[in-house]
């Protein structure tokens, strides 16, 4: 007999148990709805200062257990304007990545999203370019 994951057992996951041993938060936001006062979970940003990359959690607040479109961006910029897009998009039932990247001393932007149990709503965040290190 299986044990059966709940929303409780959802709060457990931590991003830096999702990105692994040596990462730490370094920015995060609520994930928000256009004009909903609720939010519909939390992306974050990691860093590990051994390995210089980057990580992305998106981390459920809404439909916990039940698969939705979530997604989770990090975007690394390569000269002027341009930049490289890693993401992990897929419907998920508790979070989104682990989106790994290194980006040592180059700035880097976020974006994390989720839908509820309908697809018409849905709620995101965008940490703001930043973080370039050294």
């Amino acid at each position: 007999m299986g044990i059966l994951a709940t929303p409780a057992m959802a709060a457990a996951y931590t991003p830096e148990e999702i990105c692994g041993s040596g990462y730490h938060v370094i920015d995060s936001l609520p994930l928000k709805h256009q004009s909903l006062s609720n939010t519909g979970g939390r992306v974050y940003l990691l860093y590990n200062n051994s390995t210089g990359y980057n990580c992305a959690v998106t981390i459920k607040s809404v439909a916990v257990g039940t698969a939705t479109d979530t997604g989770a961006t990090i975007l690394v910029q390569t000269s002027g304007n341009n930049f490289t897009r890693h993401e992990d998009d897929r419907n998920y039932k508790y979070y989104a990545g682990p989106v790994r990247v290194k980006a040592a001393g180059k700035c880097v932007q976020v974006l994390g999203h989720t839908f509820s149990t309908t697809s018409s709503t849905s709620y995101y965040a965008s940490i703001p370019w930043g973080h370039c290190g050294s």
